[in-house]
């Protein structure tokens, strides 16, 4: 396990920050469905530093600015979850599976990591939580010297009060950018 979270880790040892804008459509569905339009940048500073600044924040984007700040890094999981390898599925050769699951009591019940063992970026996301909420992310990575990043993301977030379908999509990073501690707060009321 160590062996296969360090893999992941060094893809971007190099990258110690990076500031990306992202766009995002969203379809919400409560009772009606709601088509969302947001825009947001992404900021990170290493070991898993992460805050999402939206330019505005509608009362239903919240759930996803708590998803990117909570999701930690390769490097750090061992830190906040028991992280154990699944069971391959037959003629599975290309993507391990990996099951986090909190180490202190927390509303996720474990979340599946998929990665792709030739780049060891994640492509699949998946987020269980114990009232059966769930998302599932599908994940497109940037795959160049020194860093392995999202690009484009799909994401079906099912929760008992609404669902959603979002697409997230990413400008080019900036990387190893200075980004002052300030950032990383408590993420917008």
């Amino acid at each position: 396990m160590a062996a296969v979270l360090h893999d992941m880790a060094a893809v971007n040892a190099s990258v110690r920050t990076y500031r990306v804008r992202i766009h995002f459509d969203a379809k919400v569905r409560t009772f009606v469905t709601l088509p969302l339009s947001l825009n947001a940048t992404l900021y990170f500073k290493h070991p898993d530093k992460t805050q999402i600044v939206f330019d505005t924040v509608p009362q239903l984007a919240k759930g996803f600015q708590n998803f990117y700040a909570s999701t930690g890094t390769p490097a750090t999981w061992q830190k906040t979850y028991i992280v154990t390898l699944e069971p391959l599925e037959p003629g599975q050769t290309k993507t391990i599976a990996l099951r986090l699951t909190p180490r202190a009591p927390a509303s996720l019940d474990h979340a599946l990591m998929t990665v792709d063992t030739a780049t060891w970026g994640i492509v699949i996301q998946q987020w269980y939580y114990k009232d059966g909420s769930t998302i599932n992310v599908t994940q497109f990575n940037e795959v160049a010297p020194g860093h392995v990043l999202p690009n484009r993301q799909l994401a079906d977030f099912d929760f008992p009060r609404y669902k959603a379908h979002v697409e997230a999509t990413y400008d080019a990073y900036e990387i190893n950018v200075p980004i002052p501690d300030s950032i990383f707060k408590t993420p917008q009321q």
